[in-house]
């Protein structure tokens, strides 16, 4: 079997346009994290595909850059050939695999490290409500009644006004970090990306969302300014995202996944419920 390099960005999408919807695996996404020193391919092996992203100095490569999911898709039979043969063929000393599937590897020698994502269902508003912990229905409750907006901005207007909160909050907390402000600039030039906001005068809360696919909208980043976070403006901010998502008939709402306990405590708060995700290091 010999393994194809798919390069050209049309020739990439139409290879995967049958095999998944997901923003993730489009050659878009891939080209947000590119640099001159990382190179984007689709590897293919019979009807089985695996997008990388190759990092030409260190010789490693990433399926599903930060805060994303890659992986084998199609023939999942021949996951752990196509992964083999990446490596080998492509020289690289390590390939990272963020997948929402397990691989169930053997021969190769890996490391998996396991997460949830947490993903919300929705079915209805009375439902969501229903399912939520009960802090956070309570902070909702008091959410509800500050007279808070909410806003959804595309594009340039969106991004210069997301960073311009992320700015304002890295001076009132100089521990919050965040990614290269060059990073959301090529994210706001996707289709798929909103920026949403919520808040009162100068407190306010930020989330950079993605419409990922047909019937998933994916929380990709979130800020809050200080005194957002006393007042629940951020639980607005998502209750909000929640309501655009019904009103636009998306079927989930991913909080995505988290390392730190109390921020998966927080997530799964919205009566959401866990999803293994799978970090592999072959």
């Amino acid at each position: 079997m010999r393994l194809e390099r798919i390069k050209d960005p049309g020739d990439w999408n139409r290879s995967l346009s049958e095999l998944t919807k997901s923003l993730f695996f489009r050659s878009e996404w891939y080209e947000v994290f590119k640099t001159p020193w990382k190179k984007n391919l689709l590897l293919k092996l019979e009807n089985c595909f695996l997008p990388l992203q190759l990092n030409l100095v260190t010789r490693t490569a990433f399926s599903g850059p930060w805060g994303s999911y890659g992986g084998p898709v199609g023939d999942f039979d021949l996951s752990e050939v196509i992964i083999k043969k990446a490596k080998r063929e492509l020289l690289l000393s390590r390939i990272f695999i963020h997948s929402e599937k397990d691989l169930k590897l053997s021969s190769l020698n890996f490391f998996v490290e396991k997460n949830y994502s947490v993903i919300v269902n929705l079915d209805n508003l009375e439902s969501i409500m229903k399912r939520l912990h009960e802090n956070r229905r309570r902070n909702l409750k008091k959410a509800l009644e500050g007279g808070f907006y909410f806003e959804v901005v595309r594009g340039e207007e969106g991004v210069k006004r997301y960073v311009k909160l992320l700015r304002r909050t890295l001076k009132e907390r100089r521990s919050y970090k965040f990614h290269k402000i060059s990073l959301f600039k090529k994210i706001a030039k996707l289709n798929e990306a909103l920026f949403c906001f919520s808040g009162k005068e100068h407190d306010e809360s930020g989330a950079l969302i993605l419409e990922i696919s047909p019937d998933t909208i994916f929380y990709w980043h979130g800020v809050n300014s200080k005194e957002a976070l006393n007042l629940h403006i951020g639980d607005f901010l998502h209750f909000s995202i929640i309501e655009y998502g019904l009103k636009r008939g998306f079927k989930f709402y991913n909080l995505g996944a988290s390392p730190h306990e109390e921020l998966l405590k927080y997530k799964l708060s919205w009566g959401g419920e866990g999803k293994i995700i799978y970090t592999y290091r072959v």
